[in-house]
């Protein structure tokens, strides 16, 4: 697997990070709904734009290490990460590697 490969996937999951914790803090703000808050998968397929329902608190405990991710099961890439927790909704994944590296770089 080629470094710039790995870069461009652990930018779009930056990405889909970044308006994941926007939709967080919405959530914060305003949330008065009854339904938990949709967020987007963090995979590092590009065209996914899968939707994935958590309580805010998952939500900001995964914010709270650069390198954890909030994905689809089967989203998984074991080249890019490791599952650290499995929930029949979605799975925690931390990045490892380069990609780990760009994910800290990228979450400052």
């Amino acid at each position: 697997m080629s470094s710039l490969w790995e870069q461009r996937a652990a930018r779009k999951e930056a990405l889909f990070r970044e308006v994941n914790q926007n939709i967080a803090r919405l959530e914060e703000r305003h949330g008065t709904t009854a339904t938990a808050p949709v967020y987007i998968c963090e995979c590092a397929t590009a065209d996914c734009t899968a939707q994935l329902p958590s309580e805010p608190e998952i939500y900001r405990r995964i914010r709270e290490n650069a390198r954890l991710f909030f994905v689809l099961p089967g989203h998984e890439d074991p080249k890019l990460e490791r599952i650290v927790e499995k929930h029949p909704a979605y799975l925690i994944v931390e990045k490892t590697g380069l990609a780990g590296k760009v994910a800290e770089q990228t979450d400052r």
